[in-house]
Formats: C-alpha cells, sequence, structure tokens
C-alpha cells in the first residue's frame, strides 16, 4: 500500500442524508460524522427548513440513510418554530412508523442561544450531557441555526472587536470539532449571506 493508493480509499465516516439524491450527490453521500458542515445561504432560502429536516431525519436507523440518533438543535435568531417541527417530525412518523417515534420531538433537544460566550458555556454543557448519556438515542447530530447570527450583532469593526471576535470563532469552531471526532457527532451550523 502506498500513500497514493491510500488517497483513493473511500472515507468510511457515517452521513446522514438530506432525503434529497440529487444534493446527497453534491455530498459525496450526505451530512458527513466527524465533521462541521456549514450551509451557507440568503435569508428565506430553507436553511433552517433543512436543519429541522436533518433533526427528524437522524433518527433514522444507518439501513435508512440516518445516524440512529437524538439531535440537539441551538437557534439563535428569533423564536424556534416548535410547530413546523411538529409537522415535519409526523411526516416522518407516518413514512417511517417503525423507526420514528410516536413523539419524535422527545428525540431534539433544542436550545436557544443569545450571544457567543453564551455558545461556549453551552458547549461546555452539551460535552458533558453527551458523555453522560442523558437521551434515549446517543446524541448524533448538533445544529446551530444560525452561527453568524452570534457575532453580526455583538462585535463592531474595531480591530480589538475584529481580534476578539476571531479569537473567539475559533475557540467556538474547535471545540465543535473535537466534540464531532470525540462522539463521531456530524454537526452543521448555519451561515446567512448579507450584502
Amino acid at each position: 500500500m502506498t500513500p497514493q493508493n491510500l488517497m483513493l480509499l473511500p472515507l468510511s465516516t457515517p452521513k446522514l442524508s438530506i432525503g434529497c439524491p440529487i444534493l446527497d450527490d453534491c455530498l459525496g453521500g450526505g451530512i458527513p460524522c466527524n465533521s462541521i458542515t456549514e450551509l451557507v445561504g440568503e435569508s428565506g432560502s430553507g436553511k433552517t427548513q433543512l436543519c429541522l429536516q436533518l433533526t427528524v431525519r437522524a433518527q433514522l436507523p444507518p439501513s435508512h440513510d440516518g445516524l440512529g440518533g437524538s439531535s440537539v438543535y441551538l437557534f439563535t435568531e428569533f423564536s424556534f418554530s416548535f410547530r413546523r417541527l411538529q409537522q415535519l417530525g409526523n411526516l416522518y412518523h407516518a413514512s417511517y412508523p417503525n423507526f420514528i417515534r410516536l413523539e419524535p420531538l422527545e428525540d431534539i433537544y433544542v436550545r436557544g442561544v443569545h450571544d457567543a460566550e453564551q455558545l461556549i458555556h453551552v458547549l461546555g454543557d452539551l460535552e458533558a450531557f453527551i458523555a453522560i448519556d442523558h437521551t434515549r438515542l446517543p446524541v448524533k447530530l448538533i445544529v446551530i441555526d444560525s452561527i453568524a447570527a452570534l457575532f453580526r450583532s455583538q462585535y463592531q469593526t474595531t480591530p480589538a472587536d475584529l481580534k476578539r471576535r476571531s479569537e473567539m470563532f475559533f475557540n467556538i469552531s474547535g471545540t465543535l470539532k473535537g466534540l464531532a471526532n470525540k462522539f463521531g457527532l456530524a454537526v452543521v451550523v448555519t451561515n446567512q449571506v448579507v450584502e
């Protein structure tokens, strides 16, 4: 086996299907575990809808392109759409009654986060929550919707604030990557494009 041959071998990491074969093909099979995936788009382009769908799909077993796990959904803007998540949960339960519980929201843990420093604390708590295994299904997906919102209003454009923002962002990114690797998680963050 040469180093060149190793590069040709497919990476065998679990992936969470988006539920759209075309998008799954573009992603090489879906959202990978042990990694951070960023969804970027304009306001209203469907990033939140896709993230809500992923939290329910994560409950499907790997044989049905899920992760057989629960999800943590951290939202940073507006109020969380429990009604929409319930609609998706009901739809998936009807489609996969043997795999999705009657109350699929019981396997989705939702929390609001209002600034970058609070997110750091929540991620620390989340590591303990995952390690102690407080959930019926193991946590396999973390969603942060939207990571950019935490930085848009909190920091100015002074050199000192830009430096502090960069340090905080690298701290959050490093923590998320560490959680993804330690627990085999898929991590999805959204970022809104603004002009």
